[in-house]
Parts: structure tokens; C-alpha cells; sequence
């Protein structure tokens, strides 16, 4: 069973930072640092590099050197900031590359940034992922969410959650217009969203319904119209034309139905056919 508790380092001169120590299913404790505004960077980068996501058990094992609590030493900055120093090796996945102090950050700024960030830099850092995620959830274009969603497959377990949270907020703000060009925008693509939408339920009910039940009708009647030419005499005639009449009127109506479908498709069609215009068009901005 997963636990994950809180636990602050000792001795550690921040005090107000923390670490968190999780517990996997296997027994293991891997820490991991839960960097803030006031982080100078405290080296404890044991969940840093990203691992490549397995069958096994949703990830596989963490880098055993990392998973022990080396504390390593402090050395003080030159902004006074201190630094406590990773004791890792070359043999480390994550050697080199812990957590730069908060001010000497190279962090994303834009969507370009972030998606750089996730998809493509295969040496970024957790803190780097976490923020371009921020950036993306909150950004509300179809571009951002294209990007969460793509990241989320290859997402680490460690970050996954995160990411989830992310996308689910990406996808909302992208619901959400930030100026009145936007609302309007976004009001014509709900409406051509209707009648897409009626258009769908008119050609299923063709498909579903009206075209198998025809098919029948006019099988029935095929064989009912054999049986009326085999007939040998007038009561036996009458039955089978009686027959042969009733589905013929049955398949009138459902043909009337049929027709009545394909005539509203067409209206649809037409209405959406306009709406697409307006959308294409460059709206002009407003003074």
C-alpha cells in the first residue's frame, strides 16, 4: 500500500520547505523535494529524471542511488542563498542536473516554452515539467491542450497526477472565452455544434432504423407477391393482395419517413454551411 507523509529534514536552514518521503508498493522510500518560492535549491533529486513508463507496475524502479537519503553538505551562495549538495555519482541519471536556486531558473514562459519542455527536452527537470504544466492549464487554447494531451501518455507515474489535474483544467479554460470576440466566437460554435448534432441523430435514425426496416418490409413483400402469383384460387388471390397492400403502405410510410430525414439533413446542411462562413471569417477588432 502507497502511505506519503510529511517529513522536514533536519538541520535544514529553510524550515518552511519540505520534503516528501513516499512509500511504493515494494517497501522502498524515495524522497522528493517540494521546491517553493523560497527554495535555494536543496539537491534531494531522487525523483528528478523522468523514467520511461513500464507494464510492469506503471513505472519502472527508481535509480537505487537515488533512493537513499545522502545528505550531502551546505555551501552558501553568493546571493547568501545556501545550496545543499547532491552526494550522487556519475552513475546517477539525475547527476548534474539537480534543481538550480529558485532565482537562476531558466524557466517557460510561453506555451512554445512548455511544449518544448515536455515534449521535447528529454533532460528537463521535474520543476521545469511542473511549471510548464501550470502554464498550459491555465493558458486556455486548443494549442495547450493539444499539448497536455499528447504529454499525457509519457507523463512519469510521478507526475501523472499532476498532469491530470492539468489537462482537466486545460480543457476547462478552453471552454472559457477571455474577451467578447471570443464569447461570440465561441456562441456560433455551440450552435453550429447543435445542428451538427441534429444532423448526426437524422442520419442514424436512416441507418439504425429507417433503412434496415425498409429492407424488411420490402423483402416481405417480395415474398408475399410470389405467394400471390402461386395462388390457385380467388380466396387464397384475395388474401395475398390484401397482404401484398398492407406492406406496400407500410413501406410508403417509411419511405415518406426516409424522405422527411433527408430533407432535414438538408436543411442542416445548409445552415451549418453558413455558420462555417461566418466562423472563417476574420472577425474585426473591436474598438
Amino acid at each position: 500500500m502507497n502511505t506519503t507523509t510529511d517529513w522536514i529534514p533536519p538541520y535544514d536552514p529553510r524550515q518552511v520547505d519540505s520534503s516528501t518521503m513516499i512509500q511504493d508498493e515494494h517497501g522502498r522510500l524515495i524522497a522528493t523535494a517540494d521546491c517553493g518560492q523560497r527554495c535555494p535549491g536543496c539537491g534531494l533529486c531522487c525523483a528528478e529524471h523522468r523514467d520511461v513508463v513500464g507494464g510492469d507496475y506503471f513505472g519502472t524502479e527508481e535509480f537505487e542511488g537515488n533512493l537513499k537519503m545522502g545528505r550531502g553538505g551546505l555551501i552558501r551562495l553568493d546571493d547568501g542563498s545556501w545550496y545543499r549538495v547532491a552526494m550522487c555519482g556519475k552513475s546517477c541519471p539525475g547527476y548534474g542536473r539537480c534543481c538550480p536556486p529558485f532565482e537562476s531558473r531558466q524557466r517557460p514562459q510561453t506555451v512554445a516554452d512548455a511544449r518544448h519542455v515536455l515534449l521535447q527536452d528529454d533532460a528537463a527537470q521535474r520543476w521545469q515539467m511542473q511549471e510548464s504544466l501550470l502554464i498550459l492549464a491555465h493558458d486556455g487554447s486548443a494549442e495547450a491542450v493539444d499539448v497536455l494531451e499528447t504529454f499525457m501518455p509519457r507523463a512519469h507515474t510521478c507526475l501523472a497526477g499532476f498532469a491530470e489535474c492539468a489537462l482537466d483544467e486545460g480543457r476547462y479554460f478552453a471552454t472559457v472565452p477571455r474577451n467578447a470576440e471570443e464569447a461570440y466566437r465561441m456562441m456560433r460554435q455551440e450552435v453550429l455544434a447543435a445542428w451538427e448534432e441534429r444532423v448526426i441523430c437524422a442520419q442514424g435514425k436512416i441507418w439504425e432504423e429507417i433503412e434496415p426496416q425498409l429492407e424488411r418490409l420490402r423483402y416481405e413483400k417480395e415474398i408475399a407477391q410470389r405467394l400471390l402469383d402461386k395462388a390457385q384460387d380467388e380466396p387464397a388471390r384475395e388474401t395475398w393482395q390484401t397482404q401484398v397492400d398492407v406492406l406496400q403502405t407500410m413501406i410508403a410510410k417509411e419511405e415518406d419517413n426516409l424522405a422527411e430525414q433527408q430533407k432535414d439533413i438538408e436543411l442542416c446542411e445548409a445552415v451549418m454551411a453558413e455558420i462555417e462562413a461566418d466562423l472563417s471569417m476574420k472577425q474585426p477588432q473591436e474598438e
